[in-house]
């Protein structure tokens, strides 16, 4: 009996630890549960064979298949390159871990997806290898953004060196307008010219100067354009910023049909703002205009910017007939780095810094757009002092 008794106790005691380590596996596993349900990272877990056994749901978000999409697949074939994903994976095994600080997966979408990557080798308490764990944390827009800023960076450049050029250009430009001056008066003073020639070559001089002009102007844009400047708020009349703005986008609009329409009131539209600023944000916006245009490719592109007096307020649209901007994108056009166009059309900056501008001129940028048949840019700045 007293052995019945003893053997009694001892299962007793057996169930309670029992007992015990059931609700303490089912802690630990709702804590796993918790935490694949509710990080922002890939986290996954392998066989030995490197099939799916588990997936976050942060996983999903990062790549956009479901538990149900993938379960049971090979991780590698998610990823953009299934044998360096293997090899990453078989250094985990043979190491007890692996890090690769960028490695490319391929998303629902058919985009690239760039992680952070740390792999795990899995192994039970005999000491056997039962699979691999893999924490991935998604640096695509941090790699954006280093991107993103070398093309910046680029870009400064090529603006000290079109600057520089600019004031090469200028001195030859200065020499040929003093020689066409010099022409000028010889063709004046010669004798035993018929004039019938000496018509034609004061045309050729007249031209020569009116292109050497032009060519001065157009450096002298680009220098002003391109020069930083700090901030100021003068008084000028934004009608002749905005012609002045078109002309230097004449370029863009060569060989084009596209019209560009200024619709003002008769009397001048002075206004006291920052006009650097506001040349950078016009250019920015007709040009974005023009490129929607030409994607659209209509018989006649029409760019049409109003201006009118509201109280103490200046109302400015920029309309167009272009493409337009798709409906699941018009939330986010205004997001640094953000672009609607092909990849080498765009850096996504334009409308960011627009929006900044207006910000610090105190105004406000909105816009409304169609699909397929245009958008127009609603400026407010303040006119007032």
């Amino acid at each position: 009996m007293e052995l019945i008794k003893e053997l009694e106790d001892k299962l007793k005691r057996v169930k309670q630890e029992l007992s015990s380590h059931k609700i303490e596996l089912h802690q630990t596993r709702g804590y796993l549960q918790c935490i694949l349900q509710n990080t922002n990272d890939m986290i996954f877990a392998t066989d030995v064979d490197g099939i799916l056994v588990s997936f976050s749901k942060g996983g999903e978000k990062v790549l956009g298949y479901t538990w149900n999409e993938i379960g049971g697949y090979p991780i590698k074939e998610l990823s953009a390159s299934p044998e360096e994903f293997q090899e990453a994976m078989e250094l985990a095994e043979r190491q007890g871990s692996a890090v690769r600080l960028e490695f490319p997966f391929k998303h629902k979408n058919g985009s690239t997806v760039y992680c952070d990557v740390s792999l795990i080798s899995l192994t039970n308490t005999k000491g056997q290898r039962v699979g691999t764990v893999g924490i991935c944390r998604d640096i695509t827009e941090w790699k954006k953004l280093q991107d993103e800023l070398m093309r910046i960076d680029r870009l400064a450049e090529i603006g000290r060196i079109a600057s520089g050029i600019a004031h090469e250009i200028n001195n030859p430009l200065a020499i040929i307008n003093e020689v066409a001056g010099w022409a000028d008066t010889v063709v004046d003073d010669a004798e035993g010219l018929k004039e019938e020639d000496r018509r034609e070559l004061k045309k050729a001089i007249n031209d020569i100067s009116e292109q050497t002009r032009r060519c001065r102007n157009i450096t002298h844009q680009l220098l002003g354009f391109v020069r930083p400047t700090p901030p100021e708020k003068v008084s000028f009349d934004l009608y002749k910023l905005l012609k002045e703005t078109v002309e230097f986008l004449k370029p863009e609009l060569k060989y084009s049909t596209i019209e560009v329409v200024l619709d003002f009131p008769p009397e001048a539209v002075l206004i006291k703002s920052d006009p650097k600023m506001l040349e950078q944000l016009f250019v920015n916006l007709i040009t974005n205009a023009i490129h929607a245009i030409k994607e659209k490719d209509p018989e006649k592109g029409i760019i049409r910017i109003k201006a009118r007096r509201m109280d103490d307020e200046l109302e400015i649209l920029i309309e167009d007939n272009g493409i337009g901007i798709p409906e699941d994108k018009q939330d986010k056009i205004f997001n640094l780095f953000f672009t609607t166009k092909p990849p080498g059309k765009g850096t996504g900056l334009g409308l960011s810094i627009c929006q900044n501008i207006i910000n610090k001129l105190g105004g406000s940028i909105g816009f409304e757009s169609t699909p397929g048949e245009g958008t127009t840019f609603r400026l407010i700045l303040p006119y007032k002092e």
